[in-house]
Formats: C-alpha cells, sequence, structure tokens
C-alpha cells in the first residue's frame, strides 16, 4: 500500500474492528463494567479502546500524508481536505472521550461518541464521493 487513500481506508476498517470489539465488551462480555480509579481506566482505555484508538490515530496520519501529497502534486478537489478535517475531528473526539474517561466521568460519552462517529462518517464521505476511492 504505497499510497495513502489506500491507509486512510485502512484505519477506517480498523476503527470499525475497533467499534464492533467495543460494542460486544460493553454490551455482552461486561455490561456492568465501571471503573473506579484512574489506574482501572488506563488499563481499560489501553485494553478494550486501543483497537479503536490505533485506527483513529491511522486515519488520522493517513490523511495527513495524502493532505500533504494533495498540496506537494497542485492537486484540485476537496476531497483531501474534507477528509483530513474529519480525521481531524475524530482525534478530537476520542481524545475528549479519553480524557473524560480518565477524569472518571461518562457524561459527556455519548456527545464524544458522536463526535468521533461524525468525524469518522466525513472521512468515508469525502473518500467515497471525491472520485477514486483506492
Amino acid at each position: 500500500m504505497k499510497h495513502p487513500r489506500s491507509w486512510i481506508w485502512l484505519g477506517l476498517v480498523v476503527q470499525w474492528l475497533g467499534f464492533a470489539y467495543d460494542i460486544v465488551w460493553h454490551g455482552f462480555i461486561r455490561p456492568d463494567f465501571e471503573a473506579t480509579t484512574v489506574r482501572g481506566m488506563v488499563h481499560h482505555l489501553g485494553t478494550v479502546h486501543v483497537p479503536l484508538y490505533l485506527g483513529v490515530a491511522l486515519t488520522f496520519l493517513a490523511a495527513g500524508w495524502a493532505l500533504i501529497d494533495h498540496v506537494q502534486h497542485g492537486a484540485h478537489g476537496i476531497g483531501i481536505p474534507i477528509a483530513f478535517a474529519g480525521a481531524v475531528i475524530q482525534v478530537i473526539g476520542e481524545g475528549w472521550h479519553a480524557s473524560s474517561h480518565l477524569h472518571l466521568s461518562t457524561h459527556v460519552g455519548p456527545l464524544t461518541f458522536s463526535l468521533s462517529f461524525l468525524g469518522m462518517l466525513i472521512v468515508l464521505g469525502a473518500l467515497l464521493f471525491s472520485g477514486h476511492a483506492g
């Protein structure tokens, strides 16, 4: 995979797998889980949430690479810049989510999840509607 778009797609796939794992873990494996210490939450985020975080990071890095490539080649179109903006939104959402969890607060969980998911949809839409997906 030498094209940044391919790496963006891989990042999205890793995220989807991470979302699925998160849903299964929280919904079926340990629906009663609630970390009561920061140490416990760090362990939780570093195990259950890490696939999602890796996917978000890969998407962000690949979209950044694609944006640099886009600018260096004087490419036209807004697909890649929009994909990068979506990746930034995801990083903000997941960073906020992790930060709130590390403060042992889950109040903003739905908002941070929605923000991250919106960013993922923006990346996906930008790739699909920019003319060539791979």
